[in-house]
């Protein structure tokens, strides 16, 4: 069973997470899979917009696969610049779980769709762990008032909240979040390419270069944070462990 399921729809490519449990965690195959996806969607003239989904009845995703490798992954995330390098209209179409990692991806798209039952929250603080990656990718989308709402609240974000923040542009019904994720997508990719493709490199490269500059002080700051007895202690009840 493939982490990846990949499929034109007209012009829009949709790419499904589709992990064996329908909250599909990120491992590395996912990661890998997504950053292939977007270089190749991204020379692919063919292509003129991309979905991420994590499909009908699944989540989007839950975050990092724990049961992998069992240890946080502290570099960059590779799958969130690849996101953010493709200059071709990116769409997320949310349902289910997005936490984490999964809440990161969604913040890399240009447009966010959301289901009603969608449950996009950032818990670590409240398990001891660090957010600074995605603290700092709310921040930028959102603002710092959002930002702290949500990464200081711990708790799944309101639809209704969510949407007058612009964490989601739009709310569709589960059954139809990926139709009209690509109804979206298709909308996005008519426009002239030279133009949209020239201001999404503007808009994003601040973007990116503050990820990368980022990197090395997110790292320590996660690393205090996972070797803290409170994150041991969640791994621990995450992973099924006495």
């Amino acid at each position: 069973m493939k982490a990846l399921n990949v499929y034109m729809n007209g012009d829009v490519l949709v790419a499904q997470f589709n992990r064996e449990k329908p909250v599909n965690a990120l491992n590395r195959e996912l990661e890998r899979g997504l950053v292939e996806v977007c270089q190749s969607a991204q020379q692919d003239p063919r292509v003129k917009a991309i979905v991420l989904t994590g499909g009908v009845d699944r989540s989007f995703c839950v975050g990092g696969d724990l049961t992998e490798s069992g240890e946080v992954n502290t570099a960059t995330e590779v799958e969130d610049v690849a996101i953010l390098g493709v200059t071709k209209p990116t769409v997320a179409g949310i349902d289910g779980y997005a936490i984490g990692a999964g809440l990161q991806m969604a913040l890399c798209c240009d447009w966010r769709v959301g289901a009603a039952t969608a449950k996009v929250f950032a818990q670590e603080l409240k398990h001891g762990l660090s957010y600074p990656i995605g603290a700092y990718m709310l921040e930028k989308s959102l603002g710092r008032a959002a930002m702290s709402n949500i990464i200081f609240g711990c708790e799944p974000v309101p639809i209704e909240w969510g949407t007058e923040q612009k964490l989601f542009n739009e709310i569709a019904e589960a059954k139809d979040i990926v139709k009209e994720a690509v109804s979206r997508a298709a909308v996005f990719g008519a426009y002239p390419e030279v133009t949209h493709r020239r201001t999404k490199e503007f808009v994003n490269r601040s973007f990116i270069a503050g990820l990368h500059k980022l990197a090395p002080v997110a790292k320590d700051i996660i690393l205090a944070g996972f070797h803290s007895n409170s994150a041991k202690a969640h791994f621990a009840r995450v992973l099924g462990r006495k």
